[in-house]
C-alpha cells in the first residue's frame, strides 16, 4: 500500500510554513485512488492552512506496479537541471536494495528515472489505453477460439503492442502468432496496436517470439 512521509513546505502565496503529508511510495496495482490522483493531476496539490491557497509541491517518490513490471523513481521537475547527478544518486541508492525492492515484488525490468509528474502520467495514460485495446483484442480472440499469451510489459511499451498476444490452440511460434494476428485484423482493422503486432511479428526472424512473458 501507499507510504507517506511528512515534509516542511512553504506557501508561495502567504509564506506560511507547515508540515504536509506526501506519498513516498505508491503501489499502482493497489493504490487505485492515489493512481487516479496522478492521472488527473492532483497528486501533488496542497492547500495552505492559513490562506487556503492551492499550489503544487513536488517531492521524490517511488512508483511500483509489479503486474506491469514497472518501478519508477519520480523526482521533482527542478531536478532535471542536474539530471545525470540525480540519476547516478538514485542508482547508487537502488543497487543495495535491488533484490528486495524489485526482485521481491516480481519486477524484472530496469527502473525508470522520471522528472516531474508529467512523464509518469503519460506512461500511465498510455498503459490505460493499451489495456483497453488489449481487452477488445482478447474478446475477439476468444470468440475465434484463440489462446492468449502474456507479453512482457516493458516490451509491450517499447513496441507499442498489446499486453497479450493471440495464438492458435495447440500451436506456437512466430508464424502461428502472425497468422492469428492477421486473421483478427482482417475482421477489425480499427485497433492500431493490432497492426503494430502484425508488423512486429512480420519483422522477426525465425520462430522465436522474444517478447512473450516467461519464454
Amino acid at each position: 500500500m501507499a507510504t507517506k512521509g511528512v515534509f516542511r513546505v512553504e506557501c508561495p502565496q502567504c509564506g506560511e510554513s507547515f508540515d504536509a503529508d506526501f506519498w513516498t511510495v505508491v503501489r499502482g496495482d493497489r493504490d487505485h485512488d492515489v493512481k487516479e490522483l496522478i492521472l488527473i493531476g492532483e497528486f501533488d496539490i496542497l492547500s495552505c492552512p492559513k490562506c487556503s491557497a492551492m499550489f503544487r509541491h513536488e517531492e521524490p517518490f517511488l512508483y511500483i506496479d509489479p503486474p506491469k513490471d514497472m518501478l519508477a523513481f519520480v523526482m521533482p521537475e527542478s531536478y532535471q537541471e542536474k539530471k545525470d547527478e540525480w540519476i547516478a544518486r538514485m542508482k547508487a541508492d537502488y543497487e543495495p536494495v535491488r533484490a528486495t525492492l524489485a526482485g521481491g515484488q516480481g519486477i524484472t525490468g530496469e527502473p525508470l528515472y522520471l522528472f516531474g509528474l508529467g512523464p509518469l502520467t503519460e506512461l500511465l495514460e498510455s498503459d490505460r489505453d493499451r489495456e483497453e485495446e488489449t481487452e477488445v483484442m482478447e474478446f475477439m480472440a476468444r470468440e475465434d477460439g484463440l489462446h492468449l499469451l502474456p507479453v512482457k510489459p516493458a516490451s509491450a511499451r517499447e513496441l507499442d503492442i498489446f499486453f497479450s498476444m493471440p495464438m492458435p490452440a495447440g500451436l506456437s511460434g512466430r508464424a502461428a502468432a502472425l497468422k492469428a494476428a492477421k486473421d483478427l485484423r482482417a475482421k477489425n482493422d480499427a485497433l492500431p496496436r493490432l497492426k503494430k503486432l502484425v508488423d512486429t511479428l512480420g519483422a522477426l526472424k525465425g520462430e522465436s517470439v522474444p517478447f512473450i512473458k516467461n519464454q
